[in-house]
């Protein structure tokens, strides 16, 4: 395993004063922004990331998920900025039944627009590090829970243990789309990490190009799904409620199963999961 020292990392954002705002659509708009600083690279994390909008809004999602993304590239080549972690998802990869890893070279078939769209961003990202100096992390997240602290907790209208705390705390029935899916409770399984966890691998990337330059496609999940239902049982065992789930059709878009094997990410940058789908409930309450 890697050996990292994270107070080096976490030294280099220790005199960050500055907040620029631009939107990423808009190449001059970006280059204004490099033109004040000196960039050694960039924490690439902005996106629109509903897998339900994507399918209604796709123009919309092209432009700022693809175009926004090449147009990041082309800026950080032209004022030679060198290293990129980008903010890539489990959606990319081909729908589950079970509850099997997906590991990075398994196959690619996203469901949803959204995925595609974050497909489209890898390539972009992989061929520029092939023809240039370019240094890549590509984070394949899994489904992000958790908060550090309640000003900081997920509000998203699109995230299951949002909606579902919101839901119980008017004591409305939580809901599931789909309970007909090849999965042992027919609810749609997912891997489920720690916001906490998200931020401790980019401090861990940030250390590991201190002293190499090979570029890598990493999952950072648990390595452990939870269903649907079972995310809805846990949640109202912890608010001490019990309340009949409301069935609804499925999504567009959404698929049955996933989870990650995150060995490579172990091997590469030495992450590790350290937070429960407990305390990422815990915390969101």
């Amino acid at each position: 395993m890697l050996d990292i020292d994270l107070e080096s990392a976490k030294a280099k954002f220790s005199d960050i004063e500055k907040f620029e705002k631009c939107d990423i659509r808009d190449l001059n708009s970006l280059r204004e922004v490099f033109s004040k600083h000196s960039f050694e690279g960039v924490i690439h994390l902005a996106a629109l990331k509903s897998v339900e909008d994507s399918q209604s809004r796709q123009q919309e999602y092209f432009e700022t998920n693809v175009i926004g993304t090449r147009n990041i590239l082309d800026v950080m080549n032209e004022f030679g900025a060198t290293k990129i972690i980008f903010s890539s998802s489990a959606a990319v990869y081909q729908t589950g039944e079970g509850t099997s890893l997906v590991h990075e070279s398994s196959p690619l078939g996203p469901v949803s627009f959204y995925g595609q769209t974050k497909v489209e961003a890898e390539e972009a990202i992989q061929h520029q590090s092939h023809n240039s100096n370019l240094n890549s992390i590509v984070f394949r997240y899994f489904n992000v829970a958790g908060a550090l602290d309640s000003t900081l907790k997920d509000k998203s209208k699109q995230n299951l243990i949002p909606i579902t705390i919101n839901k119980l705390k008017s004591s409305f029935p939580p809901e599931i789309f789909g309970n007909d899916y090849k999965t042992y409770d027919g609810t749609a399984i997912r891997d489920y990490v720690d916001v906490r966890d998200i931020a401790d691998a980019h401090l861990k990337a940030i250390a590991y190009f201190s002293c190499n330059s090979i570029s890598h496609i990493l999952n950072i999940g648990t390595g452990k799904g939870a269903s649907v239902s079972e995310v809805i049982a846990l949640t109202q065992e912890i608010m001490g409620t019990s309340i009949s789930p409301l069935v609804k059709s499925r999504r567009a878009g959404d698929i049955s199963a996933i989870a990650a094997d995150c060995k490579k990410a172990r091997e590469v940058i030495g992450f590790n999961s350290n937070y429960s789908l407990r305390e990422m409930i815990e915390t969101s309450i």
